[in-house]
C-alpha cells in the first residue's frame, strides 16, 4: 500500500472542555459533570487523524513557550507527524480554547471560546518548496494575508501541488473575501453554516446553486460539506452528491470536523468515487463523537473498515 505524504500549515491549540447537561440560558447555570484538558486544534488534530489512518504528515505551526506548548509538540511527535516546523513563539502563550459540551446522541453540542495565542502570521518562516513536493497540501491557517500568499503560489512555483482549504477561519472575515480566498483552493472541506455564510445565504440548497456558479471560473475542484447528523454533501461544478450519516450515540461532537475533513483527504489521496469518500468520512466522524474530546475517538483505518462493514444508516426520520 502507497505511503502517501501530506503536509499541514496551521493551528495548534491546548482543550479545556467542560462537560453539563444543558447550555445555560443567559444569567442561569449550569451543572458541570466532567472536564478534560487535552491537546486539541483543528489542523493538528487533522494531522493526528491522517497519521492513524497510515499517511505520512508534516505540519507547520505555532505554539507558545509553556508547557502546553511543549506538550503538543510531544504528543504530535508521539503520533509519528514531523514536527520540524512546529515552532515556538517567544512571549507569547499556547492558543487556547474553553469548549462547553452540552446535551447527548442527536442533541449533543458543543461551544468554543477561543483565547487566541501563538498562531501563524505574515512573515513567519514556512517551508513552502518542501511543503509543496507532499501528495497534498492542507491549507489552514486564521491569517488572511499569509493564507493569501499560500495558496497563490502553486500557480506560480508549484503547478501540481493540490491544496485543500477548510472552510472554519474563513468565515471571520467578510463574506465575498472568505469565498473568494476558498475558491483559490483545489478541494474544500467544511460544515453547512459555514458554506451558507460565505455564500451570502440563508439555506443549503442556495448555497449550493451559488457554490456551482462561483466554481466554473475558479480552480476548486469539488467540496466535501458535512451536514452532521444529516450525513454531508459532496458538490461538484456539475452536482451534488448525498451521504447519509451513521446511526451512533454521540458524546462529544468535538473535533468531528477535523475526522470527517481527514476522511475527505484520504478519498483525494486514494481517488475514491464520491460514494466512497463520502461514506469514509462520515465513518471517522461517527467514530469521532463516541469519545470525549478530539483526538481519543479518531480510528486507525482498520477500524473505519471494520465499522462501515456493520455501522446502520441514520434514517431520515431521526
Amino acid at each position: 500500500m502507497k505511503r502517501y505524504r501530506v503536509a499541514a500549515f496551521g493551528l495548534a491549540s491546548w482543550d479545556r472542555l467542560i462537560f453539563v447537561d444543558q447550555y445555560p440560558q443567559p444569567g442561569d447555570y449550569a451543572i458541570v459533570h466532567d472536564t478534560l484538558e487535552q491537546a486539541g486544534g483543528t489542523t493538528t488534530n487533522l494531522a493526528v487523524a491522517l497519521a492513524r489512518l497510515g499517511v505520512d504528515v508534516s505540519i507547520a505551526a505555532m505554539v507558545g513557550d509553556d508547557a502546553e506548548g511543549e506538550q503538543l509538540r510531544a504528543e504530535l511527535a508521539a503520533e509519528g507527524i514531523d514536527v520540524e516546523h512546529v515552532r515556538t513563539r517567544a512571549g507569547e502563550p499556547t492558543d487556547r480554547s474553553l469548549i462547553v459540551v452540552s446535551g447527548r446522541g442527536a442533541t449533543a453540542e458543543r461551544t468554543i471560546f477561543w483565547q487566541q495565542g501563538a498562531r501563524l502570521r505574515h512573515g513567519d518562516f514556512l517551508p513552502i518548496e518542501a511543503f509543496f513536493a507532499h501528495d497534498l497540501v492542507v491549507v489552514d491557517i486564521d491569517d488572511a494575508a499569509l493564507r493569501r500568499l499560500i495558496v497563490d503560489l502553486p500557480m506560480h512555483v508549484s503547478p501540481r501541488t493540490r491544496l485543500l482549504g477548510p472552510l472554519v477561519y474563513l468565515t471571520t472575515l467578510e463574506p465575498e473575501t472568505g469565498l473568494d480566498l476558498a475558491l483559490r483552493h483545489d478541494y474544500l472541506v467544511g460544515n453547512a453554516a459555514e458554506l451558507c455564510y460565505l455564500t451570502g445565504t440563508s439555506n443549503l440548497e442556495e448555497a449550493v446553486t451559488v457554490l456551482q456558479d462561483e466554481m466554473i471560473l475558479s480552480q476548486t475542484r469539488f467540496a466535501a460539506i458535512s451536514c452532521g447528523p444529516n450525513g454531508c454533501l459532496l458538490i461538484d461544478r456539475t452536482g451534488t452528491h448525498a451521504v447519509p450519516a451513521f446511526e451512533v450515540d454521540a458524546v462529544d461532537p468535538t473535533g468531528a470536523g477535523d475526522a470527517f475533513a481527514a476522511g475527505i483527504a484520504l478519498g483525494i489521496l486514494e481517488r475514491w468515487d464520491m460514494e466512497t469518500m463520502g461514506r469514509f468520512a462520515n465513518a471517522m466522524g461517527a467514530l469521532a463523537v463516541q469519545r470525549p474530546g478530539a483526538r481519543a475517538g479518531l480510528p486507525t483505518r482498520d477500524e473505519v473498515e471494520c465499522f462501515l462493514a456493520s455501522a446502520r444508516v441514520r434514517g431520515p426520520d431521526r
